[in-house]
């Protein structure tokens, strides 16, 4: 069943979000998954990598800037990646986890992936990723997700997700 009105809005506390963060940790630490390096998909996967990195030993962290340019904001257009890696360590080839705040595609992931196995030279093998949000239509499935999107049952859309930084930035 499908309507015209607007999705439904989820609004995230700083709590929730956080609690989320820490279902990723103990995910990734029970996954057995010896990662050595987090890489940050700019923007939305800042503070989720930052997190992430400090919380299993301060580990050395990368930002990756990436951006899909389209007509519209839901139609996918032409993938650009920064020209530079923000890393003070620089990049090794050893298990890495890429992280992003939301799958919403899959797109982003996997272009990522595809981008850092040919200028890195990082084995598929080393390469893990981590979303808060991973949306059940995505073709792409993260290996950890804080939480699963499902389109709502009544409306057949999506919810649209005001995370706390969001929520934050319209009261300036």
């Amino acid at each position: 069943m499908s309507d015209n009105s607007e999705p439904r809005r989820i609004i995230v506390t700083w709590e929730e979000y956080f609690e989320l963060f820490r279902k990723l940790i103990r995910d990734i630490n029970a996954s057995g998954f010896k990662l050595r390096q987090v890489v940050c998909i700019a923007r939305g996967g800042l503070l989720p990598g930052e997190i992430i990195s400090r919380t299993l030993g301060d580990l050395p962290l990368a930002v990756v800037c990436a951006r899909s340019y389209g007509e519209t904001e839901t139609e996918p257009g032409q993938f650009v990646f920064g020209r530079h890696l923000a890393s003070a360590e620089g990049i090794l080839p050893v298990d890495t986890l890429i992280v992003d705040e939301l799958d919403q595609s899959g797109r982003t992931l996997k272009l990522t992936i595809e981008w850092f196995r040919r200028r890195y030279k990082i084995p598929r093998d080393k390469i893990r990723t981590a979303v808060v949000w991973h949306k059940k239509c995505s073709l792409f499935v993260p290996n950890f997700y804080g939480q699963l999107i499902v389109p709502d049952v009544d409306t057949g859309k999506y919810p649209w997700i005001d995370t706390p930084q969001e929520l934050f930035y319209k009261t300036l």
